[in-house]
């Protein structure tokens, strides 16, 4: 959704766990085109030929021996067995197929995404598992020909030669334990673009956005017409532009950040505190896009708590010191500025 939205894409509409685990159309009322992804995380290692296919890889010549005497007879080649189709229909590969071939009136393309790379030789002599998304049709010329043969076999009769064209492997660079962290970054560069005083809220941002897909793909009722399919399972550009516009009730934490440094410091707050407050706000802002630790929303969920819990005067200086001699008795083991600078960041919106 980020990319397209940033591509000004002029209508989207993304289904969840409709026709794989994703499809993209690009209209909600005219769509003209599809794009059909499965996505799948592995943990380790790549995605091997037998893994992708369900079909064994075919089988290299061998290099002649050299013949030790004039007078011998080269042995007769052993005839090879057929290879068998039989699991190509519950593949990786066969399912995207199969899915394709259900959009007959709309083009349609596949997409198999994944963490790790495809194990597969190229045409051109590199691997898969090490170039830039690549399409089925540049496939070494005996992997695309036994998979093309396989691919066939789930039509029906007459059905026409599957086009190794329209199905492409791409590897995104996303860590298994650490998915949303390049979303984030999208989410940061869009709204930098589009929206600069909300940009620190791109980790809420994509949050709300994954709460919302996530309930969509859990939803299991059959849909009778398109209609309530993208009602039950679809995300529009509409529904984005109306999450990212929500961004727009969100308080801007820093410029409230800093008017209270601005009133601590007219209260008599050491300068050089508060300009450690803000380094220390900084990194905190980082945290987002990388990850907090434990002990951080341990903090932030006490800071909420004692935020909550005591109301602040007319002077902020003694609230604020109070909030300190409570944070330090817990988390004696963080400077007084970190514990001041998440205190602050947390309390402007209570």
């Amino acid at each position: 959704m980020l990319e397209l939205e940033q591509s000004n894409a002029p209508d989207f509409l993304l289904l969840f766990e409709a026709v794989q685990d994703v499809t993209e159309l690009d209209s909600v009322s005219v769509p003209t085109k599809a794009a059909i992804y499965q996505v799948k995380k592995k943990d380790n290692g790549t995605w091997s030929w037998s893994m992708l296919t369900g079909i064994s890889a075919p089988k290299r010549p061998k290099a002649a021996k050299k013949v030790k005497s004039a007078a011998s007879t080269p042995a007769a080649p052993k005839p090879t067995a057929a290879p068998s189709f039989d699991k190509v229909g519950d593949s990786i590969l066969g399912k995207l197929h199969l899915s394709l071939t259900a959009f007959e009136k709309l083009p349609a393309e596949g997409i198999f995404i994944s963490n790790a790379g495809c194990d597969v030789p190229l045409a051109s002599g590199a691997n898969a598992a090490t170039s830039l998304p690549c399409a089925l049709s540049d496939l070494a010329t005996d992997h695309a020909q036994i998979l093309t043969d396989a691919l066939h076999t789930l039509g029906a009769a007459g059905a026409p030669i599957p086009d190794l064209k329209r199905v492409r492997l791409a590897r995104v660079a996303i860590h298994p334990d650490d998915p949303s962290a390049p979303t984030v970054t999208k989410a940061l560069e869009l709204l930098t673009q589009r929206s600069p005083g909300h940009a620190a809220q791109a980790q809420a941002f994509v949050e709300s956005l994954v709460m919302k897909v996530s309930a969509l793909g859990r939803r299991t009722a059959t849909c009778a017409t398109f209609a309530d399919l993208v009602k039950e399972r679809g995300f529009s550009r509409a529904e984005f532009h109306s999450a990212l516009s929500s961004l727009a009730t969100i308080p801007d934490r820093n410029a409230l950040f800093e008017s209270w440094l601005t009133k601590l410091q007219q209260e008599g707050f050491d300068f050089r505190v508060l300009t450690t407050m803000r380094m220390a706000a900084a990194r905190t802002a980082a945290e987002r896009l990388t990850g907090a630790s434990p002990e951080a929303f341990e903090i932030d969920a006490f800071c909420d708590s004692w935020a909550q819990a005591n109301a602040c005067g007319p002077d902020l200086k003694p609230y604020v010191d109070a909030a300190l001699v409570a944070m330090k008795a817990r988390f004696g083991q963080f400077r007084d500025e970190e514990l001041l600078a998440r205190f602050v960041m947390r309390a402007v919106t209570i």
